[in-house]
């Protein structure tokens, strides 16, 4: 955390996989939608996208237990999440992110 502006900051995990920050970014949204919300979360990631609708199997442990932890933020929270997939060429947001981490 950014101590000065209190703007919280991406920050690398040595070891964390590309599908695990895509879990990871998911729960961390799901945890600051308020109580009660409906949202309609968009990802590049169709791998996170089809397990989350549970069109994909998971085979990882580590995702699975991610993914039960998206579900018991539902739950807990009382969200309503539609979690929809859209091809990477399409997302602003994941090139402007490229474009920051490769300053």
């Amino acid at each position: 955390m950014n101590v000065t502006t209190d703007e919280e900051r991406v920050k690398p995990v040595h070891g964390l996989t590309n599908n695990q920050a895509e879990y990871r970014a998911l729960i961390y949204a799901l945890l600051n939608l308020p109580r009660g919300a409906e949202a309609k979360i968009f990802s590049d990631s169709q791998l996170v996208v089809r397990q989350f609708e549970g069109d994909w199997s998971i085979n990882d442990q580590r995702l699975r237990r991610l993914l039960n932890r998206a579900r018991e933020v539902i739950s807990e929270r009382e969200l309503k999440i539609t979690v929809t997939w859209i091809p990477r060429n399409q997302n602003l947001a994941g090139k402007l992110l490229d474009r920051c981490t490769l300053m």
